[in-house]
Order: structure tokens, then C-alpha cells, then sequence
């Protein structure tokens, strides 16, 4: 199946990762490399918290995982920090049974993470969902709109939307937001997921979304920034109609029982984890 966007690479998942090897580097300059373990060790139990806060708005099972990771690597640092010493050598045998157990346990919750990642099951879906929607839509200029457009009517009750917005969250289709008289249902792509998590004021009106109100009126919003993300320009009210058409299919799945055909059909797209 030919993909519709294009081949931009994920960097929002280093960024964590930059910032940890900054603050290490600095704080081993200025001080030495024990505090820099001790620092960096902090550093891990902050992300903990950060991982545990995407485990509570999505409850998704990774998000859990993470936390417990970064949690026993955190505390590895830190058990570790008074044997480095620069110049020293260091013998794993003189670490107390309790690094010991850390380490073993810090090792095996990162390969697990590193499989359920290659494995796409720790992978943010909006990008297959764009995809999705995508296919078979027309080539068109000049007609993209920044307004919401409605697309049709469906019958689901408050409790079925309510109930498919979880299963949304949990499997990272995206993030769902319940106002007084709608759900809505934004898929959620790489560079967006810190801002979108972290910030309480998200401004999600702007983004690209499904909305379905308690009376079954459904309207679509695409961003600019995502629609530009297409290699070429789309029929914009067909690809509109699409993402809502994609969306109802996937409530229809799921209140079926056949949740797994849901993320089957994103799997098939073979869309690369880093993206």
C-alpha cells in the first residue's frame, strides 16, 4: 500500500534522552562524575513521573512498564554513584546485592520495552490513521480549509463513544477530549505527544480530530501542518470525509468485538516505529 506522507523522522523521542546526556556532561564537569550519577539518576526518577502521567491519562499498559523501568534505572544510578569514581576501577562483584538486583532488573525491562517498540505496541498511531484516510483520495490544489467541516450523522450512544474513547487512549490512536456535548477523537503523531500529554491547556481545537456529538452529528477538522505532512495535495473534503468514515468504521469494530482488526489494518501499513 503506497504511503500518502511523508518520510519525516521522529526526534521528539531523543529529546529526553539529549537532555539526560547534557545535564550528565555538565554536572560531571562541574562537580565530578559521582555527583553526575547521582544527577542523572534524578533525572530518571523525574521521567518516572513524567511516564507515569501518560500511564494515568491513557492507561495504556507500556506507559506503566516505562515507569517501572525508569524507576529501577534511576535507582541503579543511584546505588552505583559512591563506587565511580574517575580513575578507579570499577569491579560489579563490590556493588551491594541490591545494585546487583537493579541492574539485572533495569536490563530486562529495557529489552522488553525495546521489543513491545519494534514490535509497534509502544507507538503513537495517528501517523497510520493520516495514512488510512489517505488512500484512494484524489490529487486537488487549492482547496485545503482550516474550518471544521460536518460529515454525516451516526447512532452511537454517550456510553458507546465513551467507552470506544478509552479503548482510543489505551491503544495510542490518540487522545480523545469530552466536551458538554461531544467527544473528540484526535489521532496523536510523533512531536506532538509531549505538548499534547504535558500541557493542560493543549490547544487541541487546532489539530486534527473526529468529533461525534451525543445527538450523532460528526465533524471533521485536519490541520494545516497536517495536511501539508501529504506529499502532494488531497481532495481536502474527501480526505475529510475519509478520516470521519476511518473513525466510524473503528467504533463500529470495536463495539463488534473485533478490536484487533482495528490495529491489524495500521499494522499492514508497515509504517517504520521511528515515524
Amino acid at each position: 500500500m503506497e504511503q500518502k506522507l511523508k518520510q519525516n523522522m521522529k526526534i521528539t523521542g531523543l529529546i529526553p534522552a539529549i537532555i539526560s546526556i547534557i545535564i550528565f556532561a555538565i554536572t560531571s564537569i562541574l562537580w565530578n562524575i559521582t555527583i553526575g550519577f547521582y544527577v542523572l539518576g534524578s533525572v530518571m526518577l523525574f521521567y518516572s513521573l513524567l511516564t507515569l502521567v501518560a500511564y494515568i491519562r491513557t492507561l495504556h499498559w507500556g506507559s506503566l512498564l516505562s515507569t517501572v523501568y525508569m524507576i529501577s534505572y534511576g535507582s541503579l544510578l543511584l546505588s552505583i554513584a559512591p563506587y565511580i569514581i574517575l580513575g578507579k576501577h570499577i569491579d560489579f562483584s563490590d556493588f551491594s546485592l541490591l545494585s546487583k538486583l537493579l541492574f539485572a532488573t533495569t536490563i530486562i525491562l529495557f529489552n522488553w520495552l525495546l521489543y513491545l517498540n519494534i514490535k509497534r505496541k509502544l507507538k503513537w498511531r495517528g501517523r497510520e490513521i493520516l495514512e488510512l484516510a489517505a488512500q484512494n483520495i484524489e490529487v486537488a490544489t487549492g482547496n485545503f480549509t482550516e474550518r471544521p467541516l460536518p460529515t454525516g450523522k451516526v447512532k452511537f450512544s454517550k456510553q458507546e463513544l465513551e467507552s470506544f474513547s478509552k479503548f482510543f487512549e489505551k491503544r495510542l490512536l490518540g487522545l480523545t477530549y469530552k466536551e458538554n456535548t461531544r467527544i473528540v477523537f484526535m489521532p496523536l503523531k510523533y512531536k506532538n505527544e509531549y505538548f499534547a500529554l504535558y500541557n493542560p491547556n493543549y490547544n487541541y481545537h487546532e489539530k486534527t480530530w473526529v468529533a461525534i456529538n451525543y445527538n450523532g452529528n460528526v465533524s471533521v477538522n485536519i490541520s494545516k501542518e497536517d495536511y501539508l505532512d501529504y506529499k502532494e495535495d488531497l481532495a481536502f473534503e474527501q480526505l475529510c470525509n475519509s478520516l470521519s468514515h476511518e473513525i466510524i468504521e473503528f467504533i463500529e469494530l470495536f463495539l463488534d468485538g473485533r478490536q484487533v482488526r482495528i490495529i491489524d489494518r495500521m499494522d499492514n501499513l508497515k509504517v517504520n516505529v521511528f515515524r
